[in-house]
């Protein structure tokens, strides 16, 4: 749920009569909201409900589902958004995100088949955002569709050839398809279009334990752990250490 417009897109929207902004400043109350959400979640969903009583519809309704969906309550949260994008007379791409972060709830629910479907969806009212088709690449590999997801990957590549999250996936799938040199080839293009990447610099560790070079691979799963301790990332790394150590 990574969607910086996002935030932008509905302070635009929390325009109400001037009575009402002389009494609430809508802007700032999302804003509020939003940074509440990470913080205390119940509080921001406390605060959302009161909100919106007060006239702050939908900036209200997507900080409340926002906040069900970090209070661990997925399904609910995400069928509030799929209704907040069904309601809404916004733009189609603004539904469209809206529906992206629906599908991410659905898929932490375990509800991998909804979230795909929500995921169509949202593409079909947005067939140019390349972030849309990563996502339901992630949902297509879940369910071990690796060619499906492949072909998503290419289509976000083809609107977005700098997208560095997908060419760390395209280049997963290439490696779990066995296809190494394209699975490199995409690596080292994000690498050197971010060479700090955590994903990129574990996946081409990989890379390079598959084809017996094991220091290149020591030294960037090194380099994982280094840039973000704490990190999923580095933790695979460091389980890939051990088993090169041992095996070794």
């Amino acid at each position: 749920m990574k969607r910086q417009g996002l935030l932008v897109a509905f302070l635009i929207l929390c325009a109400t009569s001037p009575l009402q902004a002389q009494a609430i400043n809508h802007a700032e109350q999302y804003d509020a909201c939003m940074q509440l959400v990470d913080k205390a979640p119940e509080q921001a969903f406390d605060a959302g409900l009161t909100w919106k009583g007060l006239g702050g519809g939908e900036a209200a309704e997507h900080c409340i589902a926002t906040a069900l969906i970090v209070m661990h309550r997925y399904e609910t949260g995400a069928d509030r958004l799929e209704k907040l994008a069904d309601t809404s007379r916004r733009s189609k791409e603004f539904k469209a995100q809206i529906l992206a972060q629906a599908a991410q709830g659905w898929f932490l629910a375990n509800q991998v088949d909804r979230a795909r479907a929500v995921l169509t969806t949202a593409i079909s009212l947005d067939e140019n955002s390349a972030e849309l088709y990563v996502d339901r690449a992630q949902m297509r590999s879940a369910q071990h569709a690796l060619n499906d997801a492949l072909s998503d990957l290419n289509t976000a590549l083809s609107l977005d050839n700098n997208n560095v999250d997908a060419l760390v996936f395209r280049g997963t799938i290439y490696r779990l398809l066995e296809n190494f040199d394209a699975a490199m080839s995409d690596i080292k293009r994000a690498n050197a279009l971010d060479p700090a990447h955590g994903e990129a610099l574990l996946e081409r560790g990989m890379l390079y334990r598959i084809s017996g070079q094991n220091d290149q691979a020591r030294k960037d799963w090194i380099a994982v752990i280094e840039i973000d301790p704490t990190s999923a990332s580095a933790e695979t790394a460091r389980l890939n250490l051990e088993k090169m150590d041992v095996s070794q």
